[in-house]
């Protein structure tokens, strides 16, 4: 079956074995490029950190703030900083984010591989040691990710509805694909839900109706081609809007009547 379903299963994780299932982050990083922009010692002052390897070198705590790493760090010493950039407030994850994220390397294997290899070459450094090191920092955040969209979040919003046992499934097809025309009944099977049981929960969950989310990602998306060039015609086509005019009235009204006109940033 060549459905949206089809674009979202991935092996980053299974119930089963040998079972595909939904993955929840890869639309954002594909998206929004996830890299380290700086590196600096824990103990040297700078600008804030997004990223921090705290605590002893035999057992560290990796963490990651979608701001500012350096309040949870006042009593414990920082191994080494890393500046992140992540898509910044265009980037609906990294907006939901509103604490800290931390894993002890004692938290699974596979993180205490990726925070064992980083701390060796951080304090022994050899030929290409930067670019070892950015990676590996890359992968520690992905996996500090991973963590904060399986938790969810008490209040409506994207992290309860990544980590809702059926919601997740229709808002990963919705990233990949905002261009299509999305019914709710397609939305509501690809839930495994009703049409009503579908609305409410959304509603109750993410704190605003499909068609607003699908619309406000259409925008955000709209933002990202703009910024990479595109004229507001393509970015329109690229999205799912019908034309310039439908997209420019779709600003307007997220961002009220004074909003801007919907334009190429400079630079």
């Amino acid at each position: 079956m060549n459905g949206p379903e089809n674009l979202i299963q991935s092996l980053e994780d299974t119930t089963t074995a040998g079972a595909l299932r939904i993955d929840r982050l890869s639309a954002f990083l594909r998206r929004f490029p996830l890299r380290v922009t700086a590196l600096r010692d824990g103990g040297r002052p700078g600008p804030a950190a997004q990223f921090a390897l705290a605590g002893d070198a035999a057992a560290p705590v990796a963490l990651f703030d979608a701001a500012d790493i350096g309040p949870a760090l006042a009593d414990r010493p920082a191994l080494l900083l890393a500046e992140i950039a992540f898509g910044g407030a265009g980037n609906p994850l990294l907006a939901a984010l509103d604490h800290t994220i931390e894993l002890p390397a004692g938290h699974d294997p596979r993180l205490a591989a990726v925070l064992g290899a980083l701390i060796a070459e951080w304090q022994d450094p050899h030929c290409g040691a930067v670019g070892m090191i950015e990676r590996l920092i890359e992968a520690a955040v992905i996996r500090l990710l991973r963590t904060a969209v399986a938790d969810g979040a008490t209040a409506p919003g994207l992290l309860a509805g990544l980590s809702h046992p059926r919601l997740h499934r229709t808002l990963a097809a919705l990233h990949e694909a905002p261009e299509r025309v999305w019914r709710v009944e397609e939305m509501a099977e690809i839930a495994g839900m009703s049409r009503s049981a579908f609305m409410a929960a959304f509603r109750a969950v993410l704190g605003t109706s499909p068609a607003a989310w699908l619309t406000a990602w259409r925008l955000a998306e709209a933002r990202r081609h703009l910024d990479a060039g595109h004229t507001v015609k393509e970015a329109a086509r690229l999205v799912g809007f019908g034309s310039a005019e439908a997209l420019a009235h779709a600003h307007r009204r997220r961002m009220g009547g004074a909003a801007p006109p919907l334009s190429r940033r400079p630079g």
